[in-house]
């Protein structure tokens, strides 16, 4: 009964946020979000910002090739220390990578 009333649910019955939130995603997503997270106060939207920290980050690893930290830093708009801060694990891979031509111990 309850998903027979919930389906009869129109743009028309909702009011202030409701209806924004409606008219942003959409009546059956609305009635979906309604019906899995309703009154469980459970459900927080972060801000786009924070979503895209960690793309960020990955591209500014994909793209930095042990050179670029003051390319990367003028691209993204970042300080060189925070640059440093993302590429610092790709940093030690590169150092530690034999150089072409080059053997390792175990090539013995």
């Amino acid at each position: 009964m309850r998903n027979e009333l919930l389906n009869e649910l129109k743009l028309e019955d909702l009011q202030g946020e409701a209806r924004e939130l409606a008219e942003t995603i959409g009546m059956d997503a609305f009635r979906r979000l309604v019906d899995v997270y309703g009154g469980t106060g459970r459900v927080y939207i972060p801000q786009a910002d924070k979503l895209l920290i960690p793309i960020r980050d990955r591209l500014i690893r994909d793209e930095y090739d042990g050179s670029n930290v003051y390319a990367l830093c003028k691209k993204w708009n970042l300080s060189e220390g925070y640059v440093r801060g993302i590429v610092r694990e790709k940093t030690e891979q590169i150092r530690r990578a034999p150089l072409d031509g080059q053997c390792t111990l175990f090539d013995v």
